[in-house]
């Protein structure tokens, strides 16, 4: 069993941290702060197929986590069928949308969202971040179609310190202010990441 040491550390340094060591199929035991970081690395061992334990040791909380698995698909000649791919669970999509420059390119975020508002399949997260907040200005062209998405489910965070630094904490027309750990709680349980 490996054993790890997720206290003291961010939301970021824990997850990367467990993304690292979850890439075999060795048990894990992972030493956590509390309640709130076990729920963060509980739920990203969940999306990479984990079955996942807390355990508390006299006041001190773990989280024991063993690899599901796989179900082994039989052969093409075999009498058992193939579950088909629509009875299986739908997998979540999570959307991280960063312009790390001082301005995004409005034609192509335009482009981009109207494309997620018109898809059979939409995101269940986007995550704005950088300079990619003011989209979700009331100001701004674009956040008219975020609220769009938004009322067809699609939840929109915007980095809190992001909002904050460009000025948008007040201004924000669609979406909700997040911090990091909240953003990559939700983010970390998708079962897809898209990073534009």
């Amino acid at each position: 069993m490996l054993t790890l040491t997720a206290a003291g550390k961010s939301a970021n340094d824990v997850l990367n941290l467990v993304k690292n060591a979850a890439t075999g199929s060795e048990p894990l035991k992972i030493l956590v702060d509390g309640p709130a970081q076990a729920e963060t690395v509980r739920k990203f061992l969940d999306a990479q197929g984990y079955s996942v334990v807390l355990e508390d040791d006299e006041g001190t909380l773990y989280i024991t986590a063993m690899k599901e698995e796989a179900k082994p698909v039989p052969a093409k000649n075999s009498a058992r069928p193939v579950p088909l791919q629509s009875q299986e669970a739908p997998s979540t999509i999570g959307v991280i949308i960063s312009c790390r420059n001082k301005e995004y390119n409005s034609s192509f975020m335009k482009k981009f969202l109207l494309s997620l508002l018109k898809a059979d399949t939409k995101p269940d997260v986007i995550a704005l971040l950088d300079s990619a907040v003011k989209i979700a200005a009331y100001n701004s062209p674009l956040c008219v179609t975020l609220k769009k998405l938004e009322a067809e489910g699609v939840q929109v965070l915007l980095s809190e310190s992001c909002a904050d630094r460009l000025g948008i904490t007040e201004a924000a027309g669609a979406g909700v202010i997040a911090d990091m750990a909240e953003i990559l709680d939700e983010i970390f349980s998708c079962g897809k990441i898209v990073s534009i």
